[in-house]
């Protein structure tokens, strides 16, 4: 596995790249010795550690750019409901429980689109919610890339992907 650039986790206490975990990883595993595995994993456990649900990591988000969270506003720009946003959301002490798990792929890219985020922080949004990340070799995936790019509202991301004939972003309240 290859990885293009470095993708730094954006939130944690992660020292180390993604790329600098894995080639550890396997410039150990070529090793005969066990146990600077254990030593290396026992040494890394905080880069282990950041594993949110969906919810959460977008809190941490806006919470890293000290915004507040406005799921009416969200709710305006994409087209979701509030209720359904809050149960994606959660207030600062909500339990985990409360959460739901499994918003669909499409209902997250609107939601990162509409607060903002960048490409890596939809990629790592993609991948806690046990998605798909965005792949440029699809018509879709390179429209929203692009998109995530410019800054694109979820409107005028919606209009490039209406002229390239790929499905829309549009949610019913």
């Amino acid at each position: 596995m290859h990885y293009d650039k470095p993708d730094r986790l954006l939130l944690g206490d992660h020292k180390k790249s993604t790329t600098e975990i894995f080639n550890s990883i396997r410039a150990l595993a070529k090793k005969s010795d066990d146990d600077d595995f254990k030593t290396f994993m026992n040494e890394n456990q905080n880069e282990f550690t950041y594993s949110p649900k969906v919810g959460e990591y977008i809190r941490d988000v806006l919470n890293s750019r000290n915004e507040k969270i406005n799921i009416p506003e969200i709710a305006d720009l994409t087209g979701i409901s509030k209720s359904y946003l809050y149960q994606i959301i959660p207030a600062r002490n909500t339990p985990p429980k409360t959460m739901k798990n499994n918003p669909s792929r499409n209902m997250l890219i609107a939601v990162a689109l509409a607060l903002r985020f960048s490409l890596d922080e939809t990629q790592h949004l993609l991948k806690y919610a046990g998605e798909a990340e965005l792949y440029p070799r699809t018509n879709f995936d390179a429209v929203i890339i692009f998109a995530l790019e410019k800054k694109y509202s979820l409107v005028e991301t919606n209009i490039l992907l209406d002229e390239k004939n790929c499905e829309l972003l549009i949610f019913d309240k």
